[in-house]
Formats: structure tokens, C-alpha cells, sequence
């Protein structure tokens, strides 16, 4: 599922946001199941299945205004993400106050990126890259899986700029270019969010500059 951003700088709480329910989103299945499992018993069913499914589902889902909050506490002042985004250095705090464990904010090289992301997501959890455009702008995509076919592997970047997923191929030890522009699998935009979208040009192009946020 991914989440398109809400404000104009605001991707990577998007990002976080994504991050959030997709490792959550066990507890919350698991939950929503024990919740329609009790509706057959009655009284507990009324109250501990109804509380313990609904618990579970906004444990997993975080809304955007909420993750500005915690990476405004993390700045230490106010930030207006219609006008600037938050260091990437901040994010680790962020998902740490989520209760989602230790983060770090790391350059890999971008050589070492696709591997990085291979070891999250295999380890379970998914990852923030930063893009960095060949127009010199810097935006956060969240990457929660990794496929190998054909001896091809591919690197399935959500990206809150619109809202969309896309298999970007990419092997371990070389630059991973991506493009705004390329075909996406549609999402819809189901997880919420305003889509800002690219504009054309150089605008749409870039790589991933090897800098990364993962769980340790």
C-alpha cells in the first residue's frame, strides 16, 4: 500500500507513515481477526473482541498530522512542510517514538544501496531512500520489498510524490537511477493522502544517492 504525501516537503513523513503501518499491519490483522473471531461470545465479544480490533488497527496506522508532530518534537521548533522538509537525520527519532525500535540514518554509497535494501526487507523491514533528482531536489521514497526474476532484481518503490508503486531493477554494487515519469503498478492511492505528483523534465530523474534509514 502506499501513502501519497500531504504537503509539498512532507514525503518522507509519508514515508514514515508507510513505514508505520507496514510493520504494524500483523498486529493489526491478527487483531481485526481475534476481534470478529469473539463477536460470537457474548458481552466479551461485545467489548474485548470490538476494543482489541480497533486498538490494533490505530496502533498500525499513523496519520501524517501525527508524525509532523514527533518530527517537529524532534527539530525542537515548529516546520511548515508546505515550505521545507526535515533533515533525514531526524527520521530514526521519529520511528522510535512510533515504538518501531532503533533506526539509523546512514550513507551505504549508492553502490550499496539495492544490497541494503535486499537485507532490510528480508530481515522484515522496510526501508527510506532518499532520490536525489538530477534538478537537484531531494525527495524520500519507502522501499518495502525486493523480487528476483530472471536474474533480474527489482526494488518495489513506493513513492508518496504520487502516490504510486513502481519495480525499479537495480543490482547490488551499482547506482540505481529512478524516474518519476516511469510506468507505475496503480495503486489508487487506497492508503490516503493529497498526491503532488512530478512535473517534466530533469525534474523527474535522479538516483538513490545512497544515503538510507533502516531498522538495526
Amino acid at each position: 500500500m502506499v501513502r501519497s504525501q500531504d504537503l509539498r516537503f512532507s514525503c518522507g513523513m509519508a514515508c514514515i507513515v508507510m513505514v508505520n503501518f507496514k510493520i504494524k499491519k500483523g498486529l493489526m490483522f491478527a487483531g481485526m481477526a481475534a476481534g470478529a473471531a469473539l463477536q460470537v461470545v457474548p458481552v466479551v465479544g461485545t467489548y474485548l473482541g470490538a476494543t482489541l480490533a480497533r486498538t490494533a488497527f490505530d496502533y498500525a496506522v499513523a496519520s501524517e498530522a501525527e508524525v509532523y508532530a514527533l518530527a517537529e518534537r524532534a527539530k525542537g521548533s515548529p516546520n511548515d512542510f508546505n515550505v521545507a522538509g526535515v533533515s533525514l537525520g531526524l527520521y530514526p527519532q521519529v520511528l522510535s517514538d512510533l515504538g518501531l525500535g532503533t533506526w539509523e540514518s546512514v550513507n551505504v554509497t549508492e553502490g550499496g544501496i539495492v544490497q541494503a535494501c535486499i537485507d532490510s526487507t528480508e530481515a522484515g523491514s522496510p526501508v527510506i531512500l532518499n532520490f536525489h533528482g538530477d534538478g537537484g531536489f531531494d525527495h524520500a521514497v519507502c522501499v518495502d520489498e525486493t523480487h528476483s526474476f530472471l536474474g533480474t532484481r527489482y526494488l518495489c518503490v513506493c513513492d508518496p510524490g504520487d502516490g504510486e508503486l513502481r519495480l525499479i531493477t537495480g543490482t547490488p554494487g551499482s547506482t540505481v537511477r529512478y524516474d518519476g515519469s516511469y510506468t507505475p503498478i496503480s495503486t489508487h492511492r487506497i492508503f490516503g493522502g493529497d498526491a503532488i505528483g512530478y512535473t517534466s523534465g530533469a525534474n523527474n530523474q535522479g538516483k538513490f544517492d545512497g544515503w538510507i534509514v533502516r531498522r538495526t
